[in-house]
């Protein structure tokens, strides 16, 4: 697991948030964005999709922190989400969500956020992930696993489908 190099992205992250500024601060105290982009898309997303609202609030319940970034580390033939496994400390679960926004519109990104937070939701559910090998268990129990290593679930592409229904104008 690469804990150190993902500490050090979150921190230097964190310090262009605090000096961005110019985006208004979301509420979540479970959804941390990390950069002014993420502030934004969550924005977007909260005012766009009841959805992913709900899905914040249910996260606001639950012993799991993720933090969302909308930039991607690697190449571009890497998926344009991903959400991974980072730590766990005092009780706490922490997540890291990636959307990377040059690849996908506007749109697609709350889509992609309303798929990734159920995944964060269905782990918050299972309280025996406590790492990264828990977390491929447990999606090798739920869902399944596409190319090694990436894992997927039916409620997590459901939510993404109902998302992308609802910003098209289809449901409420």
């Amino acid at each position: 697991m690469r804990t150190t190099p993902i500490l050090l992205v979150l921190t230097l992250f964190a310090g262009d948030v605090a000096l961005a500024g110019a985006a208004p601060r979301p509420s979540w105290t479970h959804t941390r964005p990390l950069t002014p982009g993420a502030i934004r898309m969550l924005a977007d997303a909260t005012e766009r999709s009841s959805i992913v609202r709900t899905l914040l609030q249910d996260l606001e319940q639950t012993d799991i922190v993720v933090y969302l970034t909308d930039s991607m580390a690697g190449t571009a033939d890497e998926p344009a989400t991903y959400l991974g496994f980072l730590s766990r400390a005092a009780g706490t679960r922490y997540l890291l969500i990636r959307i990377d926004r040059w690849r996908l519109p506007a749109g697609e990104c709350i889509v992609w956020l309303g798929h990734e937070l159920q995944h964060a939701i269905e782990i918050a559910a299972a309280p025996d992930v406590k790492d990264a090998a828990g977390l491929a268990k447990l999606y090798r129990h739920i869902g399944w696993e596409g190319q090694k290593g990436r894992f997927e679930s039916a409620g997590a592409q459901t939510i993404g489908n109902r998302v992308r229904d609802q910003l098209a104008g289809y449901g409420h």
